[in-house]
């Protein structure tokens, strides 16, 4: 009877691993805590006082970027299971080994292939063709008495509804109706540098203040995403149109870095053309006014230590792998590795 309640207890796999196909369950770092600031009125007054404070993320970097954290690294390699090979490497604090820069490697090319920007956790969702976020067809959902065979987000938690308008603080832009919408979400044990997902061009940025808040699923992460700081990038890829890029920083973040810097150029040609690009205005008022190029697999950027999440929203001439809807559809992440190819282009 114990033994029957203890594995009643037990939480249901909610990760299905793409390469072999396990289904596993994710052990979270500091899980019991999270599950304490988000469940419990003292948790949640901590919380919105002290832990979701950009200061609170400044002190804790600075700890984590000093020589005292070290040795945290070993404890942390043997806890997830990570290689044994990062212990040889001499990193001076944890945030260095947090932050470490790995080989890339771009898998199944094919055809203007289109790749997975980070290592983590992948949902997959479309976008209607009035910039509501669905789930694809097959899900069926009761509504004024009729099944449909959609199910409509902005999803509802805790009395707060989240869309792609909350994301961006903008209206959806055309060149996005059709498509679909990916959220990576990136827990501490994974790789936190990501890159450009193809080739193309990096057109126009623009960064959004918020608070730090966590992104993992005691904390309902369309709310993260619509209130944390965040970066937004419109990208046009080679022969798959235009998307966007968004970096969303969490609780412990410090920073979000991108390299723009890097390979820049005057395209004077695509600035005088930015009108007829389809986005909208409001989003990218104040955005970069340069353009740059860069090459598929090429690093876009890293996150300080945290755990953190992508989202990208893709016009419909990008077609995503469809196991990632159907794990979508059971309610399943699916975890990937950087590079790896989730999709092409149409052209």
């Amino acid at each position: 009877m114990g033994k029957e309640k203890k594995q009643k207890e037990q939480p249901c796999p909610s990760i299905i691993e793409r390469k072999t196909g396990r289904l596993i369950q994710e052990e979270e770092y500091g899980q019991k805590a999270i599950y304490f600031l988000y469940h419990h009125f003292l948790g949640r007054l901590l919380l919105k006082m002290i832990f979701a404070r950009p200061y609170f993320s400044f002190l804790r970097g600075l700890y984590y970027n000093s020589f005292l954290s070290k040795k945290e690294i070993a404890p942390f390699v043997e806890k997830y299971g990570l290689s044994k090979e990062l212990l040889k490497k001499k990193y001076q604090s944890f945030g260095e080994f947090f932050s470490r820069k790995e080989a890339v490697y771009l898998r199944e090319a094919g055809k203007l292939p289109f790749y997975a920007s980070a290592s983590g956790k992948v949902l997959a969702y479309k976008i209607d063709e009035e910039g509501r976020i669905i789930l694809p067809p097959g899900v069926q959902k009761e509504s004024a008495g009729k099944k449909e065979n959609f199910h409509f987000l902005p999803l509802e938690i805790k009395g707060n509804f989240y869309s792609i308008e909350k994301i961006l603080k903008a209206p959806c832009p055309e060149f996005l109706k059709g498509g679909t919408l990916l959220i990576f979400r990136l827990s501490l044990p994974d790789y936190h540098r990501y890159i450009f997902p193809a080739e193309g061009k990096l057109l126009r940025t623009k960064k959004i203040k918020g608070r730090l808040d966590s992104v993992r699923k005691e904390a309902a992460h369309f709310k993260a995403f619509s209130e944390n700081k965040r970066e937004v990038s419109l990208l046009e890829l080679t022969g798959m149109g235009k998307i966007l890029h968004v970096e969303v920083g969490a609780m412990l973040v410090g920073h979000i870095h991108n390299h723009m810097e890097l390979k820049t150029f005057s395209d004077k040609g695509d600035q005088n053309k930015k009108k007829n690009l389809g986005e909208k205005t409001t989003i990218f008022d104040r955005g970069n006014q340069q353009t740059f190029r860069f090459t598929a697999g090429e690093e876009k950027g890293y996150f300080s230590l945290g755990g953190s999440t992508i989202v990208e929203m893709l016009s419909d001439k990008i077609v995503i792998d469809e196991d990632l809807f159907e794990n979508t559809k059971k309610g399943l992440e699916t975890k990937l590795e950087i590079g790896e190819r989730i999709g092409y282009g149409k052209a």
